[in-house]
């Protein structure tokens, strides 16, 4: 597995009424392509050498075969889509920020819903960015889902998570990372918004998003 796999980004853009201004955000890492095996160039085919001409059988010394063929297997019901446990990984976070001495935060829903379009749009094309197709950084997505950092006056952060398939997993990966660990430990969020999307035939599969606000909306 690639390092980027379990290496989330975080930001944390401080905002004020005139212009959100955020901190630099913590670059994803570069998936390092995996080196093919090396390809076997195939050999030219050399001729066989014909083997000695037989005399053709006598009819009746050949016996035809009245075996039916083997039929086909049915095929099996698809694989189930992997359903994420978006409700365990709030509580694990609460449970994180109270053993560190911190109030829970609450669940807004429109954090909520940037999450999730977020983690869907990062998991139907394949990406890792804070930037999404739309070309709208952080800030610009939660005003476009009614969470207006500059128009509140308040703090806004974002981890993302990839190739996590589980609750637990994706907070060790932003627990493990001192700038996605301090998103989640800051005392100035009080609500988040959490989503996560998975598309098999994607770079990473499992694409996490959380949504943090200074304020509860």
């Amino acid at each position: 597995m690639l390092e980027a796999l379990k290496a989330p980004i975080s930001t944390l853009a401080p905002t004020t009424p005139q212009r959100a201004t955020p901190s630099p955000t913590l670059a994803p890492a570069t998936p390092q392509p995996v080196a093919p095996s090396p390809t076997l160039a195939p050999t030219t085919p050399q001729p066989a050498a014909p083997s000695p001409a037989l005399e053709p059988a006598a009819p009746e010394a050949i016996a035809a075969s009245s075996a039916p063929e083997p039929a086909a297997p049915e095929p099996g019901p698809p694989s189930p889509t992997p359903v994420p446990d978006i409700g365990e990984l709030v509580s694990l976070i609460n449970g994180y920020r109270a053993e560190n001495g911190l109030q829970p935060l609450v669940t807004s829903l429109a954090l909520t819903q940037a999450a999730q379009w977020m983690s869907e749009d990062m998991a139907a094309n394949g990406y890792l960015s804070h930037t999404d197709s739309l070309g709208r950084g952080n800030l610009g997505r939660l005003a476009a889902f009614g969470y207006d950092c500059t128009a509140y006056n308040t703090w806004c952060g974002e981890n993302l998570a990839a190739g996590t398939a589980t609750a637990r997993e994706t907070l060790d990966a932003w627990r493990n990372s001192a700038g996605h660990n301090d998103l989640l430990l800051n005392a100035d969020f009080v609500a988040l918004g959490i989503g996560c999307a998975y598309n098999g035939g994607s770079t990473y599969g499992w694409y996490w998003v959380i949504e943090l606000g200074g304020e509860a909306r």
